[in-house]
């Protein structure tokens, strides 16, 4: 399968290490490291992320990341993972994913 990072997530990603890195350039780009490779292991393990929760539709997964979520979908027929975004777990869900809706379609 590959993986395809939404232009988002891409930005959810810089946020993240642009968040961490006033107190440690260490820690922000050990941040990035190993949500891109939680990213990368679904090449091997589409499935390994639940559904999300707040979402009735199978179509969400998610994986976490410390206190991150990663939010992607698994597209078979494309053989194809679609990452959508990656959040702090103390953001509103509901808001942020209303938000990336609106954005893509």
């Amino acid at each position: 399968m590959q993986i395809k990072i939404s232009r988002i997530a891409e930005n959810n990603i810089k946020e993240v290490f642009d968040y961490i890195v006033p107190n440690s350039l260490k820690y922000a780009e050990k941040a990035v490291r190993d949500i891109r490779s939680r990213i990368r292991n679904l090449k091997e393990f589409p499935y390994i992320g639940r559904y999300v929760p707040e979402r009735r539709d199978k179509l969400y997964r998610e994986l976490i990341y410390k206190n991150y979520r990663i939010i992607y979908s698994v597209y078979e027929k494309k053989e194809e993972i679609l990452i959508h975004f990656v959040i702090h777990t103390s953001r509103n869900f509901k808001k942020i994913f209303n938000s990336y809706i609106k954005k893509s379609f």
